[in-house]
């Protein structure tokens, strides 16, 4: 595990336990985190080796967007919506590796946690995603 993988991985943890944690519990109180947020947390990391990270925050973005508008529309297939946020992300030319595996993998996680809990835990890894991304440039502008 590189660097990077580390820090990412301390973000998203640290969001995971904050979702899942009791809100009255305190602060520094043990929290179990679900095992499918688990698995899912383990078949996202696999995705993000085999496509890189920057690709794979554009997928889980994808995803995000896929699931808000599975949601949201009269559409009755997650498979459509995902297709068509992943096309928008990348084009319908550009060849990623591992795209098609990203999308199956993603699918495996939605249909394990079911809609209600992968939409907060999509949100989760996007928040963290971001929040690495601006520590990084933070970091870069300081020299360190």
């Amino acid at each position: 595990m590189d660097l990077h993988d580390f820090l990412y991985r301390h973000e998203l943890d640290h969001r995971l336990t904050r979702l899942y944690a009791d809100p009255a519990a305190d602060k520094d109180a043990w929290v179990t985190i679900p095992q499918d947020a688990e698995a899912a947390r383990a078949l996202l990391g696999t995705v993000s080796a085999l496509t890189g990270h920057a690709v794979f925050a554009q997928i889980v973005r994808s995803a995000l967007t896929a699931h808000q508008r599975y949601l949201n529309s009269e559409t009755s297939c997650y498979a459509l919506c995902r297709d068509t946020a992943l096309r928008e992300a990348f084009g319908d030319g550009e060849d990623v590796a591992y795209l098609d595996w990203a999308a199956v993998v993603l699918e495996a996680v939605r249909i394990q946690m079911g809609d209600a809990a992968f939409g907060p835990f999509l949100r989760c890894v996007v928040e963290a995603e971001d929040a690495y991304a601006k520590r990084s440039e933070e970091r870069a502008a300081a020299g360190v």
